[in-house]
């Protein structure tokens, strides 16, 4: 049985991705006082979101997530 945590407004929660592209939504994220041991974080999601962090960044220079992307592939 799922454990229930109650959230109220201005109240904030920590999460983690752990299979971002499942289609079962209770798959996608784990909040983070449910984590259990053994569980995995979605790294990919994780990655993605670092390019897109660096894209907005250097905007201003006409990156995008997919050009980041296509310079941390070249870099390894």
């Amino acid at each position: 049985m799922p454990t229930v945590l109650l959230v109220h407004a201005g109240n904030s929660v920590k999460f983690v991705f752990t299979h971002y592209k499942a289609k079962r939504h209770e798959r996608r994220v784990k909040a983070a006082q449910l984590i259990e041991k053994g569980v995995e974080p979605d790294t990919q999601k994780y990655l993605m979101l670092l390019y897109s962090s660096a894209a907005n960044m250097l905007s201003f220079n006409s990156y995008t997530t997919e050009t980041v992307f296509e310079v941390f592939r070249f870099l390894k």
